[in-house]
């Protein structure tokens, strides 16, 4: 996540996290500041200078460091989080991440997570989250998760591993039928196998996870990321450190929740109840 303090030399904090990250895949690829200089056009000064934070690595060259060092577009992603926020359309950056993964754990406080959600109850939250929306945004933005959704679970992987808080489940956000169906629909996703779930007591004290929503995304070839959401905007990191502490953060929280099989038996209670 990008970083306001300046560092005490007067450089830009940008340029300080992204000459890190450079520096950090550049050597798990077991290459020299030379070769990659090479690979993309400019001196070995120059590639020092990036990785020391004094100057910002040009955008042309950013999509290239990210071919030659195997990076997975994690370059790019830290790049324009960092240097272009306004630009990042963060849904589809996730959806990305989601894409790429070999196992993600999730953290949801409010609501059923996108890719698992029907389409009524994604049109509800939809509308709910935008009623400046004409009904013909809703309608793609819809269709949009759907497709996502069936693009993400199609396969084996990624294994899928995901705590909600107790809100999730007993606030209604739509219709009862809506609820219900959705409900249906998270235990049939758990009984096949295709996800795991459990779901948080407001009553199990002390009430982890208030700082919100958040992804934790392994692949066999890349960083692990962090993907912590706030209402307008999405940001991710592979800082060893932050992945570290919601590593643990996720581990309390899947530790101290429901059980699968208690989980089960919430939602089709639950179901029951809003039919």
């Amino acid at each position: 996540m990008p970083n306001d303090k300046k560092p005490p030399d007067g450089r830009n904090p940008s340029d300080v996290r992204f000459g890190a990250a450079l520096m950090r895949q550049r050597k798990k690829q077991g290459r020299t500041q030379k070769w990659l200089a090479d690979q993309l056009g400019c001196s070995p000064e120059h590639i020092g200078n990036v990785e020391n934070g004094r100057c910002p690595l040009n955008v042309a060259r950013v999509d290239k460091a990210d071919y030659f060092l195997q990076a997975r577009s994690a370059l790019a992603r830290q790049y324009a989080e960092l240097y272009q926020p306004e630009t990042v359309d963060w849904l589809d950056e996730f959806h990305s991440l989601q894409k790429s993964a070999h196992f993600i754990r999730e953290y949801h406080s409010t609501l059923v997570p996108a890719a698992f959600q029907n389409a009524d109850y994604a049109r509800a939250v939809i509308k709910a989250s935008a009623p400046w929306f004409s009904s013909a945004t809703v309608d793609e933005r819809v269709e949009l998760r759907e497709s996502q959704g069936r693009e993400v679970l199609k396969d084996d992987t990624p294994y899928y591993h995901v705590v909600l808080d107790d809100a999730v489940v007993l606030r209604s956000v739509a219709f009862p039928k809506v609820m219900a169906d959705q409900f249906v629909r998270l235990a049939e996703l758990m009984e096949s196998g295709r996800i795991m779930l459990q779901v948080y007591s407001w009553e199990r004290l002390p009430q982890l996870g208030l700082g919100g929503p958040f992804s934790l995304l392994s692949s066999g070839n890349a960083p692990d990321v962090l993907y912590a959401e706030s209402l307008y905007l999405g940001q991710t990191t592979d800082d060893p450190g932050r992945v570290r502490q919601y590593g643990m953060l996720f581990s309390e929280l899947q530790a101290r929740a429901r059980s699968p099989g208690a989980t089960i038996d919430l939602l089709r209670k639950k179901a029951e109840e809003f039919r």
